[in-house]
């Protein structure tokens, strides 16, 4: 419902927070008040303090100064609020869109698999696992110092957990309370924590026949195939090990806290082309248990109807370029209904012989955002730049995305401390899609790169 506010009234503002209270958001729109009734803005004013997200909308030429007034009456308060004065009533008609569709994630649950114990033991089983599936028949394909080393590292019998976020991914450890209630309070969601060995039971339920079958549509999709067959099929166990967790849990996203859980036995596999395949569903996945990226995909997701792309991020600052770079890039870059990229299937990066994972090839002269909020912190930071392409190099990460923007700007402006690593990259230009958001979620928006 609604309500015509033509004057004063402080039982009808009483009503009016009120029944803000138990709404979703408001929409404050000024059609008049050209006078300078402080009393009348006193009613906006107070409505917006509620805290709701809220759009403060101008009527032009009816409601600009009651708007103005208002809006500098609340200005750096850090209320929800997302002002909207233009010529064009469509654009409120976007800031109700964007606001609905901000609506739409509430209530969404986040799956992060992750040990809650600063040490792991491996039983005889998770070693076997290690051998056999992580990795396979190609060990008598390397050489001897790499086979010694892969044998040593598979025979330990603990693996050490980071339990405090000192990794930059798994900020959340680092206050895990405070996390939990600005996930609830700002978006609405909530993680979830599962120990990697229920993970493990799923991937040991999913069947070599149907595993083999999912792993042959990859490649016959790919443009080729320089990764291991067995690889390939681990993979896709785990794939559908992580679709029927989805399933079975009804959760938003799924991750991963990827190098210990994998070092564990408890999944042996890369999970490199699982995520990819998963983000082109329209299923959030995300590496290294980095809630924030989930986030931040979950946020793309529904306001630009296309999966990210999360990576880490490299400064190329004398050709004013930077390289975001993972292993785990999705397809369906242009929409979830849209044709997949050209890519094809190869190792993982940084293991050079091990695992398998998807190579994109990234259009060129396309516009990229590239955002990332730290739930911590309230904030979110964006970034743009033009399409290059795909870099094609042994070194680090496979998916390497090469954008043209200011590197150097980047260097000086960002905090690792605030917003990690991670960044997620989106084809397009939905700069002022996401700022619109911020404003509706009540976020600090730091852009980076000007």
């Amino acid at each position: 419902g609604g309500r015509i506010v033509l004057k004063y009234d402080l039982r009808e503002l009483w009503k009016i927070k009120r029944d803000i209270g138990r709404a979703d958001g408001l929409l404050l729109c000024i059609v008049g008040n050209y006078g300078t009734n402080p009393l009348i803005d006193k009613m906006g004013i107070e409505a917006l303090k509620v805290g709701k997200p809220a759009i403060l909308a101008s009527y032009m030429y009816g409601g600009d100064w009651g708007f103005i007034r208002i809006y500098e009456s609340i200005r750096g308060r850090d209320l929800p609020v997302l002002p909207v004065s233009s010529s064009d009533f469509r654009d409120v008609e976007k800031a109700l869109e964007i606001m609905e569709k901000l609506h739409k994630i509430r209530g969404k649950k986040i799956l992060a698999f992750t040990f809650d114990r600063p040490e792991v033991f491996r039983s005889e089983r998770d070693r076997e696992r290690i051998l056999t599936d992580l990795i396979g028949d190609v060990i008598e394909k390397i050489d001897e110092e790499a086979r010694e080393w892969l044998l040593k590292t598979a025979s330990e019998d603990t693996v050490q957990i980071d339990v405090h976020g000192i990794d930059q991914a798994i900020q959340w450890k680092r206050n895990e309370e405070k996390y939990r209630e600005n996930l609830k309070h700002i978006f609405g969601l909530e993680m979830v924590r599962r120990d990697p060995e229920e993970l493990c039971e799923y991937y040991e339920n999913i069947s070599y026949e149907e595993a083999r079958k999912v792993a042959n549509d990859w490649i016959n999709s790919a443009e080729k195939v320089t990764a291991s067959h067995q690889a390939i099929v681990s993979s896709a166990r785990l794939y559908l090990a992580l679709k029927r967790l989805v399933e079975d849990t009804g959760c938003e996203a799924i991750g991963i806290e990827c190098c210990p859980v994998m070092l564990s036995g408890k999944m042996p596999a890369f999970p490199c082309i699982a995520f990819s395949k998963l983000n082109d569903e329209g299923i959030v996945a995300f590496c290294e248990a980095d809630v924030d990226s989930a986030v931040t995909l979950i946020l793309g997701k529904y306001l630009t109807g296309r999966p990210g792309v999360m990576g880490n991020y490299c400064l190329d600052i004398p050709h004013n370029r930077v390289i975001y770079l993972h292993c785990t890039s999705p397809t369906r870059l242009y929409g979830y209904d849209k044709p997949p990229l050209r890519h094809y299937i190869t190792t993982h990066g940084e293991a050079h012989f091990l695992g398998a994972s998807p190579v994109i090839r990234f259009p060129v002269g396309e516009d990229v955002t590239t955002v990332k909020i730290s739930v911590l912190h309230g904030m979110m930071c964006i970034r743009y730049g033009k399409s290059l392409g795909l870099i094609e190099d042994e070194r680090a990460c496979r998916d390497k995305l090469l954008v043209e923007t200011n590197a150097a700007k980047m260097l000086e402006k960002h905090d690792n401390r605030i917003f990690g690593w991670h960044k997620v990259s989106f084809l397009g230009d939905f700069r002022e899609e996401f700022k619109a958001a911020a404003r509706l979620l009540g976020l600090k928006v730091v852009e980076d790169y000007v």
